[in-house]
């Protein structure tokens, strides 16, 4: 039974028994006006319990709208619209502008001040879960775009010799260049300028020594002052030895330095090197002995990469050749091809990448290489190059935009062509920074790539202390037994995303955060204090707050006031008075009967 059924029922029901009761009464006096004050009162008691409405026009004064100041308002705008009501979330703000009524949170303005019809936001304006706390419309003007770091990206998860890449913008609105720095353990590991009055785009690296968990810091100087400094988390992990397979037409000095270069970083590494028609030298480091005259499947799933002159992969028997390409193609074997001599028979192996010779006389020229800013220094080479198709992915240019090295896909491994066969002219003049430069990139693309582990991520970036934040995980099935900072915690699927899994936390503490997943593997995030990446945050706020802005319906004024239909409620005053006034007449008369 509804509750409006319930209350109508049960005032007839004391109507009709409270009337019965004065109609028995020996004293008939005035008995018909007693029945009706008493119907009366009873029809005021129902009222008071129902909810009546009536349908009309209210009116919505402009001296209802209301103001709310966040960081960067303009004090000219709230003299200008004349608002009565003033309010800010932010303590400074509100040291700034001491009438200001300071709010606890956004949502006071809805259950405090249920007059405000319209707000009007100045400055930065607010965030996205503030944001979703307002139910009225709101008029939004987004200010100037804030000085400073506009975005910023870098690799949060390293393996150990993997270069750390910072790229982001900045904007400078002085008439002074900005030096950007970055600082790892005290020391300078990079720098470059933001020119004047403009906004850049910057780029800063570094090749992390350590592992774990550590912390660099990007500087924004001007002259002496410091005008920003942000930290850079990293979580480095030890790598796991990358197996190379050496394979040479014969013995030289490219697959000798090459091989102490590898051994020197940590590389498991077996040669082969053809010394005569049945005779080959085999060397190892770093990992077991084993015999390499026979290229099987079981031989070459145990490596990584291969890395191999094109005359002596094309020297390979047919069982061999057909045993290679099964594990690049099936299993994700990446082959690195040094051109040679080798015949001009067509094979999978350099399908993808044909070369054209230009002269035969060698010539020193700087490289460009894939990552690396700046030139190599000069390295002695033949003019042949690798003419570019679209299929393949450059890696190596030398200054006339000629391609020296590529790297295409074959099923699901990869093949990296190159046409540099002196490289180890650089270690020997010192230039092991751009030999190292060189053979990481041509290894990281060629090397057969590991299953992707889960693990979870930041879901906006930027994660802030006492600040809600969504911690995300990718994975295939129900993840469970999963802690953070040793609370247990769970996972919500995400409806539109099967393999994405949400959890909202509160951080309490700035610093690292440890997630541990089902299978004991930690995963590392970082949580900032309030005031770090100001002018990110205060960009995305301007982007929140507009948009929430045009989404919105604006009450459009006219003058003073306007009007709208609306289901409007009676006051419950005027019932409570009728109910007293009833009862009161009730009481006087049955004393004067007495």
């Amino acid at each position: 039974m509804s509750w409006t059924l319930t209350v109508v029922v049960v005032c007839l029901l004391l109507a009709a028994l409270t009337g019965w009761l004065e109609y028995k009464r020996a004293h008939r006096n005035r008995l018909t006006w007693r029945i009706l004050v008493l119907f009366v009162a009873l029809a005021a008691l129902a009222c008071i319990a129902l909810p009546l409405t009536y349908h009309g026009k209210i009116q919505t004064l402009g001296d209802n709208d209301a103001v709310l100041l966040t960081e960067n308002y303009n004090a000219d705008s709230i003299n200008h619209g004349g608002y009565k009501m003033i309010f800010t979330p932010d303590k400074d703000v509100k040291r700034t502008y001491p009438k200001a009524i300071l709010l606890s949170g956004i949502n006071d303005i809805n259950n405090s001040y249920p007059a405000v019809k319209q707000l009007h936001i100045l400055g930065y304006g607010l965030d996205d879960a503030d944001l979703k706390q307002l139910n009225i419309p709101v008029t939004f003007t987004p200010p100037a775009i804030p000085a400073g770091i506009q975005s910023i990206n870098w690799q949060q998860q390293l393996k150990t010799g993997d270069q750390l890449q910072v790229q982001g913008r900045y904007n400078n609105t002085s008439s002074k260049t900005i030096k950007l720095v970055l600082k790892g353990l005290n020391t300078s590991l990079d720098s470059t300028n933001a020119v004047a009055n403009k906004v850049s785009d910057f780029e800063l690296t570094a090749t992390p020594k350590i592992t774990g968990q550590a912390a660099c810091t990007l500087l924004a100087i001007n002259g002496k002052d410091t005008l920003e400094k942000e930290t850079i988390p990293i979580s480095i992990e030890a790598a796991k030895p990358v197996k190379v397979l050496i394979l040479s037409a014969s013995p030289d000095f490219e697959s000798k330095f090459l091989k102490d270069w590898l051994s020197q970083n940590g590389y498991a590494i077996a040669a082969m090197a053809s010394i005569s028609k049945d005779k080959t030298s085999q060397d190892f480091v770093n990992m077991e002995k084993q015999p390499l005259d026979n290229l099987s499947t079981a031989l070459l799933n145990k490596f990584d990469v291969i890395i191999s002159d094109l005359s002596a992969l094309k020297s390979l028997s047919a069982a061999e050749n057909a045993a290679l390409k099964q594990q690049v193609e099936q299993n994700g074997l990446g082959i690195i091809i040094r051109a040679d001599s080798a015949g001009k028979s067509a094979s999978w192996l350099d399908d993808s990448f044909r070369v054209n010779a230009i002269s035969s006389k060698t010539v020193s020229v700087p490289l460009l290489i894939q990552g690396q800013k700046g030139k190599t220094a000069p390295l002695t080479i033949d003019p042949s190059y690798i003419t570019d198709r679209g299929n393949i992915q450059n890696l190596v240019f030398d200054t006339q935009n000629h391609l020296l090295a590529s790297t295409g896909l074959s099923g699901e491994g990869k093949l990296v062509f190159t046409m540099l066969r002196n490289t180890y002219t650089w270690q020997l003049a010192g230039d092991s920074k751009d030999y190292t430069a060189l053979w990481s990139l041509l290894i990281s693309k060629a090397a057969r790539k590991l299953p992707t582990v889960s693990g979870w991520s930041v879901a906006d970036g930027i994660a802030t202390v006492n600040e809600p934040l969504v911690l995300q995980l990718q994975s295939g099935t129900n993840p469970a037994a999963i802690s953070i900072n040793n609370a247990i915690v769970s996972p919500a699927q995400n409806a539109a995303i099967a393999y994405n899994w949400n959890v909202t936390y509160w951080p309490s503490k700035f610093g690292w955060h440890q997630t541990i997943m089902p299978d004991n593997v930690p995963a590392w995030w970082y949580v900032y204090q309030k005031n770090d990446w100001k002018s990110i945050k205060n960009l995305k706020k301007i982007a929140d707050t507009k948009k929430y802005s045009d989404n919105r319906g604006i009450i459009a004024t006219t003058g003073k006031q306007t009007g709208a239909g609306a289901r409007i409620e009676v006051p419950k005053a005027i019932f409570y008075i009728i109910l007293l006034a009833a009862c009161t007449f009730l009481w006087v008369e049955h004393r004067l009967t007495i």
